[in-house]
């Protein structure tokens, strides 16, 4: 009798496999950028860079995971939450924009607290960074059918260089071979830099290739390695016109066909039809979900770590998640060897102050009228001058008043990061 269950119980499992079908699969992404550098040169643009490629993924179905200015800690964190929820047949994408340098042929990708390390100190650099074809093998490793990895690193290596010594490559990322089931695409060439901007004139909130890669995202049935060849034309004819020579890298082993949006496009733009993908989703992006959902789930990771950083940043994330909150408080206070503290007042000192609503905007100077690529222009800008954003060139701090200016990094809503981003799709339509 014992032998004819477990003949049940296996022809139960393997039915189960059967019948398990590709729309079961879910649609994940992780997407990080990195401005605020505590020890290495700060960038401006990776935050927002990151915050739209998040939104367009939402918009195509994607559960996504964002991270902006992680520490190391932080980066850690985010990416065991990844591959906790990365099941068998999965499709999985992972976007980074921020400094990444190649060491010893890896590349390396740096959060926010990298420490800077000077030639000679390599291993310092290993422990404290996170190199990319490790990311791509553990999400393989959970079962993702697909990987697609974005990687807008390229830029400068931001250590100092020792004579003729630095840490790194000088320029770039090294190439990556992908596993059969991963696209890998970079932002430049092997041994190329990738433009933050075009000039220090350059208003856009986005770098070159994510200015280039956000409208193809937003394209029914557009095929990975056509996206890519249309990103690669595009970012060179931008990068051509300040005299920059940036050609985007792609590596692809896939073996069938995959889209960020899929559906069916323009055919007279190359993309293809598809009949067996899900529909894409409404163009809002889906309301945030309980930002306790993962609490549980993620403590179940950290709760037998010995480090103090871990659980201080498990309560900034997590502050107001009950019971989650104050076991990560005791956890804190038998580390240090202290008393602890109520529930009560863990969650009050831990409360996220809400963001101050947009401010309206003041005008420094009369608006001109008549002109449809100005009247855009300004549009777009109030939408960043509403959030305090520091404008930097002398024609936007004509039309704007920045005396009252908080930040280079504004964190836009939802709605507006899509009002801005129709409001760019009008301008290029226009050719401004």
């Amino acid at each position: 009798m014992t032998g004819i269950r477990v003949v049940l119980f296996c022809l139960f499992c393997a039915l189960a496999v059967l019948t398990a079908g590709p729309g079961q699969a879910k649609r994940l992404a992780l997407v990080i950028g990195v401005d605020a550098y505590q020890n290495v040169t700060p960038l401006q643009k990776a935050a927002n860079d990151a915050r739209a490629v998040g939104h367009a993924l939402q918009r195509s179905g994607f559960e996504v995971l964002s991270r902006i200015d992680p520490s190391r800690t932080e980066f850690l964190l985010a990416l065991n939450d990844l591959y906790n929820r990365i099941d068998p047949g999965d499709e999985v994408v992972f976007f980074f924009a921020g400094h990444g340098v190649q060491l010893d042929g890896r590349n390396r990708l740096l959060p926010a607290n990298v420490p800077q390390v000077a030639p000679g100190n390599e291993l310092l650099l290993e422990e404290d960074s996170f190199a990319a074809d490790q990311i791509m093998e553990r999400i393989q490793q959970r079962g993702a059918r697909l990987t697609f990895m974005i990687l807008d690193a390229c830029r400068n290596n931001p250590f100092p260089t020792q004579g003729q010594r630095s840490v790194g490559g000088a320029r770039g990322l090294a190439r990556m071979e992908p596993a059969e089931g991963a696209f890998i695409l970079y932002s430049a060439g092997a041994g190329q830099t990738a433009l933050d901007r075009l000039s220090n004139a350059d208003s856009d909130p986005n770098s070159v290739f994510t200015r280039s890669l956000l409208p193809l995202m937003e394209q029914p049935g557009l095929a990975l390695p056509t996206l890519a060849r249309k990103v690669r034309d595009d970012v060179r004819e931008l990068a051509r016109s300040v005299n920059h020579n940036q050609f985007p890298a792609y590596y692809d082993q896939l073996s069938g066909d995959f889209y960020i949006r899929p559906g069916t496009a323009d055919p007279d733009r190359g993309a293809f039809s598809v009949t067996a993908s899900p529909a894409p989703p409404p163009a809002d992006p889906p309301a945030p979900g309980d930002p306790c959902a993962g609490a549980e789930g993620m403590w179940t990771i950290i709760q037998t770590s010995e480090s103090q950083t871990v659980f201080e940043e498990f309560r900034k994330r997590y502050g107001e998640c009950g019971i989650y909150s104050a076991l990560a408080l005791e956890q804190l206070n038998r580390l240090k060897g202290g008393i602890a503290s109520s529930p009560a007042d863990s969650t009050a000192q831990t409360r996220p102050v809400a963001a101050a609503p947009p401010q309206p905007v003041r005008p420094a100077a009369p608006v001109p009228s008549g002109d449809a690529c100005f009247d855009l222009w300004y549009q777009r800008n109030a939408v960043f001058q509403a959030y305090g954003y520091c404008f930097q060139t002398e024609k936007a701090k004509r039309y704007f008043d920045t005396s009252a200016c908080s930040t280079r990094s504004p964190r836009l809503s939802a709605a507006d990061l899509s009002r801005v981003e129709a409001i760019r799709a009008r301008e290029r339509a226009a050719g401004c």
